[in-house]
């Protein structure tokens, strides 16, 4: 055999260019009229004859079997070839979207159409650079392999019907931000990684949070960001498809655990605020025009509250799922103070004009009533994209290839990735009270205005929320109701400002000491003259002392550790990926040996 196949490789090295005897009598036997394919095979039969005469005769049926093998060899080759790690190949790609993103003009392209013209760009790279192939011959079988890969049931591919994927080890990485660097220009991904803490916010982790967007600020190799979290998950195992309440994205900013640690009101006064205080100079920061570069966000779990300018930041490209949510039940805590600004956000962002006083609406929301999911995230316009969570991996390994771009197109470049996944959340379930929310809330003069007319309105809507009021310290409801509207004249950084003094005061009030100790009997007389003293301004006690929260070091354990995501394997030899599967599901990357991390890499987490 390995003779007959030295025959064939010679029959394919013969210079048939410089071969005058072979050239005059294929002009003499020719079609000139024919078309390109009898050509082809005219001139494969004329070799064979004049190589098989003068040469060493040979099977044509076995050469074409063995052309067809060869063909097929390297298109594989060309499959498998490590395009990411070609600077050449990365250098020229920008060039590339660039003109794609031009065409988007005529109709913005879907997903199939992106992956083609992905798969043109690396053939005609390989074909010039690499190693010769047939370029018409490899889409021709590219497609046939496409084809075969397509699922036959239309209803198959909506998000609804995913198939259930099997629950990922999530551990604690080695540090809270793990990052993924681009290896040449691209996108940086920054994973929020302390499942175990449901990613709690204390100052240690915001500062290392800003370090982390600092450092990517300044690298010219970073393009844009992407802000993701190893969500943690408080369910069983379940079969159940749909909307689940058990992901959380954060548990938010470490107020309780800060507060146990300390016994007195001046020191617990000192701490909080300390936390507060840096929770606002990175959202400072983000709103800086210093922080220039785009920053995608991945909300896919419950979002907090009282941190929630980290996630659905207006100036981020804000990308939820099915499993995002946002509660904005007004309860009293160490901080229920609503976030004033994010209504500012809303009314920028929001495609169609929202309905007048859904900002003090939700502020003074009740339980039924203040859980916004997908639907409700986007007509308010606290989201901007929509992926199922099935689909999140493609979208990010999508916008990781684009975002090689520079500004810029960098923008342009992830937005294509991220519209070509979104998909239709679903109906939003604020619509049903639009009406009545811009009779009652829309221009009330006082909060007993606003009563009076919940009231008058007498109906199950009304009812509930009038329920929920009473459970609450009367001053803090009209605290707030006066907070929103004057939070309505201000501009971003006064908001802000504005928001954390008003936490700070309640946290001086005995309102708040009676809810320290399990108490809700709160104040009910002189409420105008306790309303006005949130007002004034804040005078923290003298003592400069605080305590700052940070978790108990975790048993230091051997696992094989991802170097891209942090998560662990539950034994010491697997992968957190199925051997099996080629493509990881957090981050979209792949591989052609099996587990995007190669078998061999550990780290012990120091």
């Amino acid at each position: 055999m390995d003779s007959v196949e030295q025959v064939f490789k010679e029959f394919n090295s013969y210079p048939w260019d410089s071969d005058q005897a072979f050239q005059e009598g294929l002009g003499l036997i020719q079609d000139k009229q024919a078309s390109d394919n009898h050509k082809n095979l005219e001139l494969l039969r004329a070799k064979h004859l004049y190589f098989s005469k003068f040469k060493q005769s040979f099977d044509l049926e076995a050469y074409l079997h063995y052309e067809a093998k060869e063909q097929e060899a390297s298109f594989r080759r060309m499959e498998e070839y490590d395009f990411d790690n070609d600077t050449e190949y990365t250098n020229q790609l920008p060039a590339i979207i660039h003109n794609w993103l031009e065409q988007q003009s005529k109709g913005l392209w879907d997903k199939e159409k992106l992956d083609t013209e992905f798969i043109k760009a690396k053939a005609f790279y390989y074909n010039s650079q690499v190693e010769k192939i047939d370029l018409d011959a490899y889409f021709a079988w590219k497609a046939s392999l496409q084809q075969n890969d397509k699922v036959v049931c239309p209803y198959a591919n909506l998000w609804q019907n995913k198939s259930k994927v099997s629950p990922v080890v999530q551990i604690n990485g080695t540090s809270f931000v793990m990052s993924d660097k681009p290896k040449g220009t691209g996108l940086e991904i920054l994973t929020l990684s302390s499942p175990k803490s449901q990613n709690v916010f204390f100052i240690d982790r915001l500062h290392e949070l800003d370090a982390r967007l600092k450092e990517g600020i300044h690298d010219s190799q970073v393009t844009s960001f992407l802000i993701s979290t190893t969500i943690a998950d408080s369910s069983a195992d379940t079969q159940t498809t749909g909307t689940s309440d058990t992901k959380v994205v954060s548990k938010g900013l470490a107020y309780q655990e800060t507060s146990q640690l300390v016994s007195g009101s001046d020191l617990r006064q000192n701490s909080l605020h300390k936390l507060s205080d840096a929770y606002m100079d990175t959202v400072r920061y983000l709103l800086d025009p210093s922080f220039s570069k785009l920053t995608v966000s991945i909300s896919n779990g419950q979002i907090p509250l009282d941190s929630v300018y980290l996630l659905l930041n207006f100036r981020f490209m804000r990308v939820i799922t099915e499993n995002a949510l946002l509660d904005f039940q007004l309860k009293v805590s160490h901080a229920p103070i609503p976030p004033l600004l994010l209504f500012s956000m809303a009314r920028t962002r929001s495609k169609h004009p929202l309905p007048a006083g859904f900002d003090l609406y939700l502020s003074l929301a009740a339980p039924n009533h203040s859980r916004l999911r997908g639907p409700e995230l986007l007509r308010l316009g606290l989201a901007d994209v929509f992926v199922p969570e099935a689909k999140l991996g493609d979208a990010i390994d999508i916008a990781k290839k684009l975002a090689v771009c520079p500004a810029p197109d960098t923008s342009a470049a992830i937005q294509l990735a991220m519209a070509i996944y979104h998909t239709y959340a679903g109906p939003n379930r604020f619509s049903v009270w639009e009406k009545s929310i811009e009779t009652v809330f829309g221009d009330p003069n006082t909060f007993d205005d606003l009563e009076i007319r919940l009231r008058q309105t007498n109906n199950n809507w009304s009812k509930a929320i009038l329920a929920h009021w009473q459970t609450l310290p009367p001053v803090l409801l009209r605290v707030i109701f006066r907070a929103v509207k004057e939070a309505s004249r201000m501009d971003a950084i006064e908001v802000l400002n504005f928001e954390n003094k008003l936490n700070a005061k309640w946290r001086q009030t005995e309102d708040y000491r009676a809810w320290l100790r399990n108490q809700s009997v709160w104040t009910s007389e002189h409420l105008e003259k306790e309303v006005d003293s949130y007002f004034m301004a804040l005078e923290l006690p003298a003592s400069k002392e605080s305590v700052v929260y940070k978790p108990p070091q975790s048993e230091e354990d051997n696992m094989t550790l991802c170097p891209v995501t942090g998560q662990k394997a539950s034994s010491g030899n697997v992968c957190p990926v199925a051997s099996n599967q080629n493509v990881c599901p957090v981050t979209g990357q792949t591989s052609s040996n099996g587990c995007p991390v190669a078998a061999a890499a550990y780290q012990t987490k120091q």
